[in-house]
This record gives C-alpha cells, sequence and structure tokens, in this order.
C-alpha cells in the first residue's frame, strides 16, 4: 500500500470556483506539478485537467453554463458585436 499525499496549491479564484496546482510535496515547485484541479468552494474537487489551459476552460464553461441557466446572461450578449462607426472626428480634437 503506498502513501501518496496530494497537496493543493492556489492558482487562481473565480466566482465560486478555484484552480489549484496539484503535487505531491507539500513546498510548491512548478516543476513538481502533475495536475491542476478545479475545486468548488465547499472543497470539492469538479475536474481535474493536465494543463492549466485546459482547467481554466473547464471553469469559465461551467460559469458560462451557469449565467445561461439564471438568466444572468442571454446568449445573444455573447455574439460578436459589430464595429463601432466612425464619428468623423479626427483623433486627438475635441469637439467644441
Amino acid at each position: 500500500m503506498s502513501n501518496t499525499s496530494e497537496y493543493r496549491h492556489t492558482v487562481q479564484t473565480k466566482g465560486k470556483f478555484q484552480i489549484v496546482a496539484l503535487t505531491r510535496e507539500s513546498e510548491f515547485d512548478q516543476q513538481d506539478v502533475y495536475a491542476y484541479a478545479v475545486m468548488s468552494s465547499a472543497g470539492v474537487k469538479l475536474r481535474q485537467e493536465l494543463t492549466l489551459g485546459d482547467a481554466q476552460k473547464w471553469m469559465d464553461d461551467e460559469i458560462l453554463k451557469e449565467l445561461l441557466s439564471n438568466g444572468s446572461l442571454s446568449p445573444d450578449m455573447m455574439a460578436q458585436s459589430r464595429p463601432a462607426e466612425r464619428s468623423g472626428l479626427r483623433a486627438g480634437r475635441k469637439r467644441r
């Protein structure tokens, strides 16, 4: 039976989620990170990914799903906006 300890080192917090780097040593060293976990505010491991980028993408997707389901964000808010129209003013000059 092996004694494998898992240490969590906070990398990012967003809303009720937290990304932690997982190591087998209590002292943090970037070289010792074997995975990244997305944790709930209650400390439950929701997802484990090999890269920080994958963990961030999963967390962002979950936040977006939650916002859409709560009605806090409408799907058309996610649509790409149109480019701004030119005002006809020259750069660097104030309108009087």
